[in-house]
C-alpha cells in the first residue's frame, strides 16, 4: 500500500514536472509567433494559466517565474544584446495572474454549477487578472523602470505610451490607460484558452 502511494506521487509529480516545462516552452513559442505576426497581444500566458487550473498555484507560480527572464535571455541573445534585468521583473505580472486564476477557481463545486456560473467565473478572472497585470505592469514602468539605465525595449506600450504623454497626461496614465483594452482581450482569450487546455487535460487523465 505505501509502495504504491510513493509510486502515485512520483508520477505525479513526474507529470507536473513534465507539464510545467511543456508549459513554459509553449508560452514562448506563442510569444515568439506573436512578435512575429505583429499581434498586438500578449498570448504568452494560456499554458500559464492551463497549468494553474489542472496543476495548482505553485506550478502556475513556477512557471510564472521561469517565462519572462527566459524570453528575455532568448531576445538579448537574438538581437545580440546585453541581458536587462528589468524585462525580467514582468514576470511580477505573470504571478499574479496565476493568483487570481486559482483564487478564484479553487471552489470546484462551485466553479462548474452549470455552463453559465463556468463562463462567469472565467470572465472574473479574465477581468480580475487584468486589473492586476494592468496596474502592476504600469507602476513597474512608471517607479521602477527610472532605475535602470536600458531595458529591452519590446513592449507594445512603450510607443502608446509617448503618444499619450505627448497629450499631457501623466506617466502613470500614460503607462496604464494604452494597457487596459490591450491587457483585457489578452485576458480573455488567455484565460478562455487555457481553461479549454485544461479541459482537455482533464479529458485525457480520465481516459488513460
Amino acid at each position: 500500500m505505501t509502495n504504491t502511494l510513493h509510486s502515485e506521487k512520483y508520477k505525479s509529480l513526474r507529470t507536473t514536472i513534465f507539464l510545467v516545462i511543456a508549459a513554459i516552452i509553449l508560452n514562448s513559442v506563442f510569444s515568439f509567433a506573436n512578435a512575429i505576426l505583429h499581434i498586438p497581444l500578449f498570448l504568452d500566458t494560456i499554458f500559464t494559466v492551463a497549468i494553474t487550473f489542472y496543476c495548482g498555484l505553485i506550478p502556475g507560480i513556477i512557471v510564472a517565474i521561469i517565462f519572462n527572464p527566459l524570453m528575455t535571455l532568448v531576445w538579448c541573445i537574438i538581437n545580440n544584446t546585453d541581458f536587462y534585468i528589468y524585462d525580467c521583473l514582468y514576470a511580477i505580472c505573470g504571478i499574479l495572474i496565476v493568483v487570481v486564476t486559482w483564487a478564484l477557481s479553487r471552489n470546484k463545486n462551485e466553479f462548474y454549477f452549470n455552463r453559465t456560473v463556468t463562463i462567469l467565473y472565467l470572465l472574473i478572472i479574465s477581468f480580475t487578472s487584468s486589473f492586476a497585470s494592468c496596474v502592476s505592469a504600469t507602476i513597474l514602468d512608471t517607479f521602477i523602470r527610472p532605475f535602470f539605465e536600458r531595458t529591452l525595449g519590446l513592449s507594445m506600450i512603450d510607443n502608446l505610451s509617448v503618444s499619450f504623454q505627448k497629450l499631457n497626461f501623466s506617466v502613470f496614465l500614460s503607462y496604464f490607460l494604452p494597457r487596459i483594452p490591450i491587457t483585457v482581450l489578452d485576458r480573455i482569450i488567455c484565460t478562455f484558452s487555457g481553461f479549454g487546455i485544461y479541459r482537455l487535460l482533464v479529458r485525457e487523465k480520465k481516459t488513460c
